[in-house]
């Protein structure tokens, strides 16, 4: 028997989450005027001639600074047609608007997180969004990069490092508490999105975790696996044609009711166990993909056709002698060829899993901005580069001055791209509770 050792993340969790998706709703909106702070050329007009405009930042020595290392930016021309730069514009869904800088050839125009104190129109708010994008890597990077150390004996915090992956809210009075950015995906990847207990009771979670190398408690719920692989930046575990790969979900004694969630996409063809992880006759299949739906050819990445969470009633494989059950994954079109007749499986992309006892509200860590954006060297992945805008809560009752940004000098990669900040207040019924 394989025994499961759950980690302190769980009983944070709720914390940790996003916020559930719901009805927009206008914010009165503030945009931040960063034109004093520039250090990037982001925007390339490739319908004229657009060199690269050197960074302002004395770190940089003159140096190019796209959105990252080789000097990558975003074609102007595949903006959506009713976003203007140098004007304030509204978000698609209506939520909040940003002022963008005017991209005129030869001027600078993101921002690269360089410890700047950025003033803001004094005021009292109640949310601050963030306008980003993260390129060669999902921001921040390793967890040792910029994570505290904390004593595991303890809890005590040994080295606090919170000027790698947060900004600070100014207020008249001094201060606040860093507040994380958090993760911000790689510009090919979707922003993923989740379920979080409706109530807001982190008691209804049983077990919830990414199924990828790069998650902290990936090694206590992997079990087994022939040619799988593990895509950092698209924080999966993934399958093209034979083979399979394992993983764990613990069950509490008196479980009887649970369902399980998963995102995933490809060809998947999921199984269930409650008995020997090893024994193959021991499985049901639960999921086909390609029966519910259909046989998806190869992509690369940023090719999600079919990701989506979805919900599994797993009650019936709840009583467990082992105290976990065990979810198998296939590539469901192993033997898919393309029209040259060449191998083109597209298996299994898992990126979460979950079991939660109660209803649930849907979640996601940011919402993608104007989609269609391609770079200057002609790449993208489906829909276009991966810009979001991400949702903090502020202090209302102080008079907000200013924000002291994040500093990462030298500059390195995932390279954190800021195209806008926006402060904003009401206009939402949506509980806080799961921000960011």
């Amino acid at each position: 028997m394989r025994k499961v050792f759950l980690t302190a993340s769980l009983a944070v969790l709720a914390a940790l989450v996003a916020l559930p998706v719901a009805q927009a709703q206008r914010y009165e909106s503030t945009p931040v005027d960063l034109s004093e702070f520039l250090n990037v050329d982001g925007w390339y007009h490739d319908d004229a001639d657009d060199p690269g405009v050197p960074t302002t930042d004395p770190s940089g020595e003159d140096a190019v600074w796209g959105l990252d290392d080789g000097g990558a930016r975003i074609k102007i021309t595949t903006l959506p047609a009713d976003v203007v730069p140098g004007q304030i514009n509204v978000t698609d869904d209506g939520e909040v608007a940003f002022l963008l800088p005017a991209m005129n050839i030869g001027d600078l125009d993101a921002y690269y997180p360089d410890g700047s104190l950025i003033p803001v129109p004094a005021g009292s708010y109640r949310y601050l969004y963030l306008a980003v994008m993260s390129g060669n890597g999902n921001w921040p990077g390793s967890f040792e990069d910029w994570q505290d150390e904390i004593d595991p004996e303890t809890g005590e915090i040994l080295i606090a490092r919170p000027e790698n992956n947060a900004f600070t809210p100014v207020y008249e009075d001094g201060e606040s508490d860093p507040i994380q950015i958090g993760l911000v995906n790689d510009w090919f990847w979707s922003p993923p999105e989740w379920v979080a207990p409706e109530s807001g009771d982190a008691g209804e979670i049983i077990v919830d975790y990414m199924t990828y190398e790069g998650d902290v408690d990936y090694f206590f719920y992997f079990v087994d696996g022939v040619n799988q692989a593990n895509h950092n930046y698209g924080q999966n575990t993934y399958l093209n044609g034979e083979g399979y790969f394992i993983y764990a979900l613990p069950v509490p004694d008196g479980l009887t009711e649970a369902t399980l969630y998963t995102e995933m996409w490809g060809n998947v063809k999921m199984s269930i166990s409650n008995g020997d992880f090893s024994d193959d006759a021991g499985y049901t299949e639960i999921f086909n993909s390609v029966d519910s739906d259909q046989a998806y050819p190869g992509g690369g990445d940023g090719y999600e056709p079919n990701r989506d969470i979805r919900s599994h009633d797993i009650s019936d494989f709840l009583d467990t002698e082992f105290g976990e059950i065990y979810l198998k994954f296939e590539d469901a079109a192993p033997g898919q060829l393309n029209q040259e007749g060449e191998s083109d499986a597209f298996g299994p992309r898992v990126h979460q899993l979950g079991v939660f006892t109660g209803s649930v509200v849907r979640t996601s860590i940011g919402e993608r901005l104007w989609p269609g954006l391609v770079r200057t060297d002609g790449a993208s992945p489906s829909g276009g580069l991966i810009l979001i805008k991400k949702k903090y809560l502020l202090d209302e009752t102080k008079t907000l001055t200013a924000i002291q940004m994040p500093t990462n000098i030298p500059r390195s990669d995932p390279f954190l791209t800021v195209f806008g900040i926006t402060l904003a207040n009401e206009g939402t019924g949506v509980n806080d509770f799961m921000l960011y």
